[in-house]
């Protein structure tokens, strides 16, 4: 079974992405936060990681540049409510396969984990 980190400030949105991957069969994880989702990656390893851009303290941009320089090799989805060329330019030169646009279709979340994860291995 394929594992999923979902790093999402709004609990709604956290809690129905969790959801939606869970009822297709993946294991799910969730931080709140940067650092949350952190500590998280430091004791276990993920298939993916779904991120919203923008959140309270520091940003999915921020993660996603963490994460490089640590030469993590994990697929990213970023999602935001909040998205323009520059921050879809941005996750992707960061590492993110792609950008989610708020709100997404159930299907979208779930053929973009497909893909990603099936892309990884």
């Amino acid at each position: 079974m394929s594992s999923i980190l979902i790093v999402d400030d709004d609990l709604i949105c956290r809690d129905s992405m969790r959801r939606i991957l869970e009822r297709d069969g993946y294991d799910v994880e969730t931080a709140p936060d940067v650092n949350s989702a952190l500590n998280v990656l430091n004791d276990h390893s993920f298939d993916l990681m779904v991120c919203d851009c923008r959140m309270p303290g520091k940003s999915g941009l921020e993660l996603l540049s963490e994460l490089q320089r640590r030469n993590s090799r994990i697929p990213v989805v970023m999602v935001s409510a909040f998205s323009d060329a520059d921050t879809e330019a941005k996750s992707k030169r960061l590492g993110a396969r792609t950008l989610l646009r708020k709100p997404f279709r159930r299907q979208e979340l779930l053929d973009e984990a497909s893909r990603c994860i099936k892309g990884s291995h």
